[in-house]
């Protein structure tokens, strides 16, 4: 048995990995005939993914790769159609145009982790990450030690993350924290000096949200799209050390507490989770979106 990464274009083609995920197929492109399957002297992208498509046997195993380090779902293979008269799209045709990714192997999806849609994935630690030559490549062989670890990476609910897109930007998510502070945390309002709240730093730095907690501690707010990072924290600690002298100026709030609301995983690598439990401490917390849509009467 061999285990195969696969990589789903969803940047180019949204939505294409909620297909795969309902049909149960991953697929591949080089549409016949110009890229027939045993047509000798393929080009040699070409030539690479034919030659492990050819390989991929059934009860392999296979992975979904996706953009970010994000992975779809393990599935198991059951049967291939990927000879040049079983060309079936997976990505339909527009305006009359062949179709995309109709090389295509039929799969059975490992659902015992995770939730029963394909809008959560699994975010991978940088501890389970592969080598990125086999990223890199469409079609891959993984070897058994590092599809190992990726399988790990899945029974642990910490690393499951929403694919539905976030906010636009970093600011768009702190305007949504400064006007429902409470939704962070119960309690949270906005800091009461509207100035203070604009005020730009003597080093031109300038926060992202300023708050104040029933206790009466003001609680500095910084806000990142993605996975936290040591630097990150290290910005919003020089926020701390600069809302010391307002503090103390102003008179206003006991104590300085500082949030890191981001995006990606809830698990954090080692690294950051360490370094965020150092004096000053910061306190991490991840933010998700959930969007529905119903049909107006």
């Amino acid at each position: 048995m061999t285990n195969w990464k696969i990589n789903c274009m969803e940047k180019d083609y949204p939505g294409l990995w909620h297909t795969w995920f309902r049909e149960q197929i991953v697929a591949v492109g080089w549409p016949p005939p110009e890229f027939g399957l045993h047509t000798p002297n393929a080009r040699r992208d070409w030539s690479l993914a034919r030659r492990y498509l050819l390989q991929v046997s059934p009860e392999d195993k296979v992975i979904v790769q996706l953009k970010n380090w994000r992975v779809g779902r393990i599935g198991t293979v059951l049967r291939k159609q990927i000879e040049d008269n079983e060309w079936n799209e997976s990505v339909p045709s527009q305006g009359g145009d062949r179709g995309e990714m109709g090389r295509r192997i039929q799969v059975r999806w490992d659902l015992t982790t995770g939730r029963l849609t394909p809008d959560f994935v699994v975010e991978l630690p940088p501890e389970t990450r592969p080598n990125p030559r086999i990223w890199r490549l469409t079609l891959s062989p993984v070897p058994d030690g590092a599809f190992q670890k990726m399988e790990r990476a899945f029974r642990d609910e910490n690393n499951w993350v929403s694919l539905i897109p976030g906010f636009a930007s970093e600011r768009a998510l702190s305007e949504y924290i400064s006007a429902s502070p409470h939704l962070l945390e119960d309690g949270l309002v906005p800091y009461p000096s509207a100035s203070a709240r604009e005020l730009v730093f003597p080093d031109r730095t300038r926060l992202d949200v300023l708050l104040l907690d029933p206790n009466g501690d003001i609680v500095i707010v910084e806000c990142k799209q993605g996975a936290p990072t040591i630097q990150n924290i290290a910005q919003l600690r020089g926020y701390m050390r600069n809302a010391e002298k307002l503090r103390t100026g102003l008179k206003i709030g006991k104590n300085i507490r500082g949030i890191l609301v981001h995006g990606g995983a809830r698990k954090l690598s080692t690294d950051v989770r360490a370094e965020s439990k150092r004096s000053p401490q910061v306190e991490l917390v991840q933010f998700s979106v959930s969007v529905g849509f119903t049909p107006s009467l």
